[in-house]
């Protein structure tokens, strides 16, 4: 497996783990997810899956190679990297905004990956990290309330996307919840993330998922797959 300069969890305060927001509110959204991660067991917490079927359905239409390079936004202590893992050696890296959501995945799998802690909205966060062949966020990009945030989210993810790479979303679908683990939402289809993605991107498949919360609670997800088109044009437009 190609190995990455892979982000020690220990060194969250070097520039590769620091964020370009230094405010208090930042702060207390990590604050949040790290007391999520601490107070419930990782089978009881609002968004734990044991079956990833509805993921794979996407992720097995990309045409990855052994080592590809997958970026998992959000991940938390999510068992997606095990499972991508036990099907083929990619350079994988898992991101999120709590340190102790990742901790739990090192612990299971070690050197194996790649760690980032981090917001993803910042973009020295994301330095270091290779241009990517799949893109992959479940229940992150919902929680962007503010266009600003939408625009900066969706330019990052432009930054880190090979021509021809791959990006999943499975956000909260537009009939769902307006909020998870107590923080408000904002809710998809797949016209809306066309609209922010652009004529660049080709939907490839998509779909509504109910997902039962350990609790037993529905959530319909909007779930869907993109790919970038391979080159530009004279006109600067992309190519499929």
């Amino acid at each position: 497996m190609i190995q990455g300069p892979s982000c020690k969890l220990e060194d969250k305060n070097k520039a590769c783990c620091s964020s370009e927001k230094t405010s208090a509110e930042e702060f207390s959204i990590s604050k949040h997810w790290d007391q999520a991660y601490i107070q419930s067991p990782e089978e009881k917490l609002g968004w734990y899956e044991d079956d990833f079927s509805p993921s794979f359905r996407l992720i097995n239409q990309c045409q990855l190679d052994e080592n590809d390079s997958i970026l998992l936004v959000g991940s938390g202590s999510s068992r997606l990297p095990d499972q991508l893992l036990d099907k083929r050696s990619f350079e994988l890296w898992v991101f999120d905004i709590s340190e102790v959501a990742l901790q739990e995945v090192k612990t299971r799998l070690g050197e194996r990956i790649n760690y980032r802690v981090g917001d993803i909205l910042s973009s020295d966060t994301l330095d270091g990290i290779p241009s990517v062949h799949l893109w992959f966020d479940r229940a992150v990009m919902h929680f962007f309330m503010e266009e600003s945030e939408q625009t900066t989210y969706f330019r990052n993810l432009k930054e880190k996307v090979k021509p021809g790479g791959y990006v999943i979303f499975a956000e909260f679908h537009l009939s769902g919840a307006d909020k998870c683990s107590g923080l408000p939402v904002f809710r998809y289809d797949e016209k809306m993330y066309q609209e922010r993605l652009g004529d660049e991107f080709v939907l490839l498949d998509s779909f509504l998922h109910t997902y039962y919360m350990p609790s037993g609670q529905e959530r319909p997800y909007s779930y869907a797959l993109f790919r970038r088109t391979n080159t530009k044009n004279n006109f600067g437009i992309y190519n499929p």
